[in-house]
């Protein structure tokens, strides 16, 4: 629908389409000596009104009409000759003028145009930059991102300034009307792969996205697993530095945190603290992250197949201490495991919602009391809540919080396995979980690549983080056409 010629009807189509409660403000008011009748709309919550009054109406109400002015739509001359605002476009689509004037923009109407003028003017309250909460590092960058989107797009230019960073804008969700940007460098990133991530995002038919976290899940691949084929981030070096190997990055309004895709298993292992210390303490930590991660995820279901089923690989010493520790439980061992990491998962989930530092004594005072009394009482065995609390450490020591759900889902499907069938439940298990990530993939980029298939010239980061001078190579099938990183070779 175009806009209307008349002042009076554009604006009483506003009125009407937004009723009275959103605070719509609309008025009419001579310009440039009185010769010119002119009419404004803005919604008075989102939109700066000192910056109207400032570059709009002083200037138009404080001006005299030119009369050399070349007689083009009036619209046209009045944004070349007499407002100052840069941030200025016209149209004649009423759905452009209903979506500007919902993001903050204020609308200028004239008598017998058939333009209107769109003027820069939001005035959203936004939370300040502070530092990573989820993502913690000690050497790296003290920013985060916030829920703005032209705030962390800032963030990113600051560290890739250059002209070959990409930028498509949509706007997704019938009510939300949620505007992203994918990002991506060009001459780097994989083509197809954006044109795969670009129809993705096209065919997205939902009323609301919330966040990155709805996003995320309408754009990925088609699940065969629980492992996660995406990565989010709060940190703007980390999402730059997934840029520069080829990656794409899709920020998101009202979100503080960035997706990036596709990505690989190993992905998951590294933060940005491998780049900021030296080579051999960067692959000590991050071996020691891979361990964590295999400890999270096993160590609970070895201890019950090898006390239920398998007691012959225990040595006897220690299943004589384990028997000894176990005299008087009343619950088989299966229900004594599930039970204490439920009850741990609990107290973990109790410690994320609780407020600040009450979140961490509630965590700990709750695990050390329930723990102690249940030994006490003899409901459990010592030796059971060692093992348990060595598991939920260990999750905590995973770099990435979005592969820690799924360790927790794995840790209770072995545990289930191992309990009914022992060991061999137990590696049936471990079978059927890398099955499930060599089958996946993320964006058409195999989950366990570059160990599978083989890129032997990218393994220098991966279970270890090389010298810099020795990571050359991006992944062939990130960044086929620009897969050099240092040098021509």
């Amino acid at each position: 629908m175009e806009i209307m010629l008349s002042i009076d009807e554009n604006l009483l189509f506003l009125k009407n389409l937004f009723g009275n409660s959103i605070g719509l403000n609309e008025s009419k008011f001579k310009i440039l000596g009185g010769n010119i009748e002119t009419g404004i709309a803005y919604i008075e919550s989102i939109c700066n009104k000192e910056l109207v009054r400032r570059h709009v109406m002083d200037p138009l109400q404080n001006r005299t009409i030119n009369c050399n002015l070349p007689a083009n739509d009036i619209a046209e001359d009045i944004q070349a000759f007499y407002i100052s605002s840069a941030n200025i476009r016209k149209t004649n689509r009423m759905k452009e003028l209903v979506d500007a004037i919902l993001r903050g923009n204020t609308l200028v109407f004239f008598d017998n145009s058939k333009n209107a003028l769109i003027i820069e003017s939001r005035d959203v309250e936004k939370r300040s930059i502070s530092a990573p909460e989820n993502e913690a590092t000690i050497l790296s960058s003290r920013e985060s991102f916030t829920e703005d989107i032209e705030t962390n797009i800032s963030m990113i230019i600051k560290r890739i300034p250059i002209p070959n960073l990409q930028f498509e804008t949509f706007v997704v969700g019938k009510l939300s009307r949620t505007t992203l940007k994918l990002i991506w460098i060009k001459d780097i990133a994989n083509s197809k792969l954006l044109n795969e991530v670009e129809t993705r995002l096209r065919n997205i038919d939902i009323d609301m996205v919330e966040g990155t976290g709805v996003l995320a899940e309408l754009i990925k691949d088609k699940a065969k697993g629980i492992f996660p084929t995406y990565q989010q981030t709060e940190r703007p070096d980390m999402a730059a530095k997934r840029l520069s190997q080829g990656h794409f990055c899709i920020v998101c309004n009202n979100s503080p945190f960035a997706i990036i895709c596709p990505i690989t298993f190993w992905d998951n292992f590294k933060t940005m603290d491998d780049y900021a210390e030296s080579p051999a303490a960067s692959s000590l930590l991050r071996i020691i992250r891979f361990i964590a991660f295999v400890i999270a995820v096993i160590i609970s279901p070895l201890y019950l197949s090898a006390v239920t089923y398998n007691h012959t690989v225990v040595p006897p010493s220690l299943a004589l201490n384990i028997s000894i520790g176990r005299e008087g439980v009343p619950f088989p061992t299966i229900i004594e495991l599930i039970g204490m990491t439920i009850i741990i998962d609990i107290i973990r989930e109790a410690g994320i919602r609780m407020p600040g530092m009450i979140g961490y004594f509630i965590g700990t005072l709750g695990a050390v009391i329930i723990g102690q009394a249940a030994v006490t009482a003899g409901y459990v065995s010592a030796s059971l809540i060692i093992v348990v609390a060595f598991s939920a450490i260990a999750s905590f020591a995973i770099s990435t919080t979005i592969i820690v759900n799924p360790s927790r889902i794995i840790n209770y499907f072995l545990i289930l396995l191992s309990g009914f069938f022992g060991m061999f439940g137990f590696l049936n298990g471990i079978f059927i979980i890398l099955w499930s990530m060599a089958t996946t993939e993320s964006f058409g980029v195999p989950y366990l690549y570059p160990i599978v298939p083989i890129e032997l010239g990218t393994w220098k980061d991966i279970f270890f983080r090389g010298p810099y001078n020795k990571l050359k190579k991006r992944l062939n099938l990130v960044a086929p056409a620009n897969n050099n990183r240092i040098g021509n070779k």
